[in-house]
């Protein structure tokens, strides 16, 4: 039998690499202000729902992984990454008990301090641009928030189905 914090850890570092995929992931010109920032997205998710394995050293060391791989200055994703973890652990029982509205407007709130702390961070090596960029990516982070949050607890409640079979 299986150890559910197994599982967990597994699907934990399984999704960010996903998202870390999704990150080097082409987009079109037009689509590219859009793009949701998935580890973002992973980050809360995680926070919220296993803060024994995720927390913010864990989200430091995604921001690390997506710098390293996106190239440039390392560290301005890892801060912001590591801040949102921060919130969303200390605002965790407040955001587990609102309803889904509540909870995407929580994630537009978090996903904009990212984007927001990322480009200052970035704005140290004269790279930032502060734009309406951060509003788009924010709001599409937003309403993709109940589709990861519905996949992932879906993938959680299978593995725990067939660990017990």
């Amino acid at each position: 039998m299986r150890s559910r914090t197994g599982g967990s850890s597994f699907r934990l570092w399984a999704s960010t690499a996903a998202a870390l995929l999704l990150l080097l992931m082409p987009l079109p010109a037009w689509m590219a202000p859009a793009r949701p920032d998935w580890l973002s997205l992973l980050v809360f998710y995680w926070v919220l729902r296993d803060p024994v394995n995720a927390g913010i050293g864990f989200a430091w060391l995604a921001g690390l992984a997506a710098d390293a791989l996106c190239g440039g200055m390392l560290g301005p994703r890892a801060l912001a990454l590591a801040v949102v973890a921060y919130v969303a652990w200390v605002l965790r029982a407040r955001i587990l008990h609102h309803s889904l509205p509540q909870q995407m407007a929580a994630v537009f709130a978090l996903s904009v301090l990212a984007q927001v702390l990322m480009r200052w961070a970035q704005g140290f090596s004269g790279h930032a641009v502060m734009g309406v960029d951060v509003l788009m990516g924010s709001v599409t982070a937003a309403f993709c928030w109940p589709l990861i949050g519905t996949w992932l607890s879906m993938r959680g409640r299978m593995e725990d189905w067939h660990a017990s079979a």
